[in-house]
């Protein structure tokens, strides 16, 4: 279940595309529920918008399989360091094969 803060639930989806100058995001709202998605070109480019994300009340952050244990741990560490943990979920896609 997602946590919901600020009166509106922001759920956000990074993909990790390692590559000089590769990040965009886009945001969309509609009532009570917003949906970032970003590419992004580094780990420390994410780290930096996982902040920012906090700081506008995201609720539930969803990693691509390409961030991978280290980058995950990169992004919860992040998340404990502002406080969040309690209001913020995080996810990792995984592949099967």
């Amino acid at each position: 279940m997602a946590v919901k803060t600020h009166d509106v639930m922001h759920h956000a989806f990074l993909i990790l595309v390692e590559h000089s100058g590769n990040t965009s995001l886009s945001s969309q709202g509609s009532g009570e529920m917003r949906l970032s998605v970003a590419t992004l070109g580094s780990l420390k480019a994410a780290e930096r918008l996982v902040s920012e994300l906090i700081a506008q009340g995201v609720s539930q952050i969803e990693l691509s399989a390409s961030f991978g244990a280290a980058g995950e741990a990169a992004v919860r560490t992040v998340v404990a360091d502002s406080g969040a943990e309690r209001t913020v979920m995080i996810g990792r896609v995984r592949f099967a094969m």
